[in-house]
């Protein structure tokens, strides 16, 4: 169920995005020490660069956070008749985000009884 509504998905990108920049920010630091090769070593400069990266991407990552969690709170709660919950769907058309049952705002996609 990781990937299931449009806000998980958003929010699965975010919470990758702070690993990504650790690791970039990890490998900088490395090859400053001298664990990626002689290249790299004591290279302040391409240090500098993969720390100011590996910055943004968390930085990025916070500024995601904030908007999500902007738009959670102005999103419709809806009832799932497939779970019995009630899952928020952003925009038109999402999916439960429990059972991933496609959900709809729009009545010409009511099923036809």
């Amino acid at each position: 169920m990781l990937f299931s509504g449009k806000l998980n998905k958003l929010r699965t990108l975010a919470f990758g995005l702070v690993f990504i920049g650790f690791a970039v920010m990890y490998i900088g630091f490395a090859g400053f020490a001298g664990y990626l090769g002689a290249l790299l070593a004591h290279n302040m400069v391409v240090m500098a660069i993969f720390l100011v990266l590996g910055f943004f991407c968390v930085i990025g990552s916070s500024v995601m956070y904030m908007w999500l969690g902007m738009v959670s709170t102005k999103a419709v709660q809806v009832y799932c008749p497939n779970c019995s919950r009630i899952t928020k769907i952003v925009g038109v058309k999402d999916e439960c985000m429990f059972c991933k049952q496609q959900l709809s705002l729009d009545p010409k996609d009511a099923p036809q009884t």
